[in-house]
């Protein structure tokens, strides 16, 4: 039975596309007034990206620790609020013209930013802040302390990868100090953000890659848990086989997990991860969902993955004791791309609802295709092209196709089609940011297999979220009977 009591709706918008006077998004001001742009919309879910530290290609999914966070979220604002910054230091530093991110400018800024207020914490901080950071330093010591050695490590090593390090002891403890404070930074002012959704009965939903980097915290301190030979170098890696999209298939440079060895573990390593994040967020995305099943196994010297073999992955035995060790294991499978009828089983197993895509349902859509309720309906996710510039894509007799089926003019065609998915029979409805704005491809987030520099960098302008644009998904939540529970509060 269909209850719209269930029924919710969000915006998927990562940090970094926040508006910024410093160059990319942050956990600041910004963040806080997009969670009361949410509620005036009346949403009830934000969809984030992994919120770790990046690699040198800036992926939210290629990240150098899967317990921390990423310093370049960190707020400046808020530093200068909580007296741990002198505001004199950002007056000629505010940005307020460009809608890309300048990756290696924004590094350098806050690097040094970060540097200083660091070095600076024992004697500007309060003591109720220094007590909060004795205790941050406690309670995240099982990945704090690994993450910390690994990062000063590679500073001293000159940013090497950790298998090619000349240097394994830390000469300069106080860098170990400063990451320590840098991390505290970023989750104190993450933890109140997640309050303030809390109180304005937002929930965010995370999202986690099934792999993590080599080169990475992770596997530097826990190579036995990864398949790596005697050296620590890897024999194979993650990818997908060939297909008629990718003659050549997909070679993701990922180690791969060791299961026998997280097995024999009770799969420790898996629940701390959980456990963190669940301490972040509210629901859980879990990406490449298929890698729970199995997984593709290519040898590391290959240039293609013509090679490469399927491997069973102890999916429901990680799952059992996941789910018998966290009381409230809300995920989401993203099971999209070639699924077959193992990864189908698993996610129905433990009832995880998938997902849906509105620009792969096409043909389905014509067809008049229904949607579970327990699954997610999406206009799009950060790999896709925006929905205007998906339509730009198709042939014109597609297009007319599609103006019949939703019975509108070209002009109002992408809020048409985000009519059409808050409508459906999904309980849960998502839209990329860029779709409400209207945007073309320009603003499209991420085009994977790519190594482009406008990956990842498209944000959001100040006054890109107009109050018509919020009235407008306002009416259709309405409409729809989404997020009773906002627009009740909105009444």
């Amino acid at each position: 039975m269909n209850s719209n009591l269930n029924k919710r709706s969000g915006i998927l918008l990562h940090p970094t596309a926040l508006p910024s006077d410093y160059g990319i998004g942050e956990i600041g001001p910004a963040a806080y007034q997009f969670i009361d742009n949410l509620v005036d919309m009346g949403q009830s879910l934000w969809q984030i990206l992994p919120i770790s530290p990046t690699d040198n290609y800036n992926s939210p999914y290629s990240s150098i620790s899967t317990f921390a966070g990423n310093e370049l979220l960190i707020s400046l604002d808020l530093l200068v609020d909580d007296g741990l910054l002198d505001p004199s230091l950002l007056i000629d530093n505010k940005n307020h013209h460009h809608n890309k991110i300048l990756f290696n400018d924004v590094i350098n800024f806050k690097t040094s930013i970060l540097k200083r207020v660091s070095k600076e914490f024992n004697g500007n901080a309060s003591l109720i802040m220094k007590s909060r950071f004795q205790e941050f330093c406690k309670n995240s010591s099982y990945w704090l302390d690994d993450y910390s050695n690994y990062y000063a490590l590679k500073i001293e090593n000159k940013y090497a990868s950790w298998i090619d390090w000349k240097f394994d002891t830390i000469k300069d403890s106080q860098i170990i100090f400063q990451s320590k404070v840098i991390q505290f930074i970023f989750h104190d002012q993450w933890d109140r953000l997640y309050k303030y959704c809390k109180d304005k009965g937002v929930q965010i939903i995370g999202d986690m890659p099934i792999y993590v980097g080599y080169d990475s915290a992770d596997v530097y301190s826990h190579r036995d848990l990864f398949k790596l030979d005697s050296y620590g170098k890897m024999t194979h890696q993650g990818g997908c086989p060939p297909c008629k999209y990718q003659e050549s298939g997909q070679l993701w440079g990922s180690p791969l997990y060791d299961w026998e060895q997280h097995e024999k573990n009770n799969f420790e390593w898996w629940n701390k991860r959980f456990k963190k994040l669940f301490q972040m967020v509210d629901i859980i995305r879990l990406d490449h969902f298929i890698g729970y099943i199995k997984y593709y196994s290519i040898p590391i010297n290959d240039n293609t993955a013509h090679n490469g073999e399927w491997h069973k992955a102890p999916g429901y035995k990680l799952f059992d004791n996941l789910k018998s060790s966290l009381s409230d294991f809300n995920v989401i499978a993203e099971d999209l791309g070639d699924v077959t009828n193992d990864v189908i089983n698993l996610r129905d197993e433990f009832q995880f609802p998938g997902m849906s895509i509105l620009q792969f349902e096409f043909e389905h859509i014509l067809k008049g295709k229904e949607f579970s309720e327990n699954s997610i309906f999406c206009t799009g996710t950060h790999d896709n092209d925006t929905l205007l510039g998906w339509i730009e894509s198709l042939s014109t007799n597609d297009i007319n196709r599609l103006l019949q089926l939703l019975n509108c003019s070209i002009e109002n065609i992408h809020w048409e089609l985000i009519n059409y998915v808050l409508k459906s029979s999904s309980n849960i409805a998502m839209i990329p940011i860029q779709d409400i704005l209207g945007e073309k491809s320009s603003a499209r987030f991420n085009t994977p297999g790519t190594l482009s520099e406008s990956n990842w960098s498209w944000k959001m302008k100040k006054n890109d979220l107009t109050e018509s644009i919020k009235s407008k998904l306002l009416e259709l939540t309405i409409r729809n009977q989404r997020n009773r529970h906002i627009i009740n509060n909105l009444n």
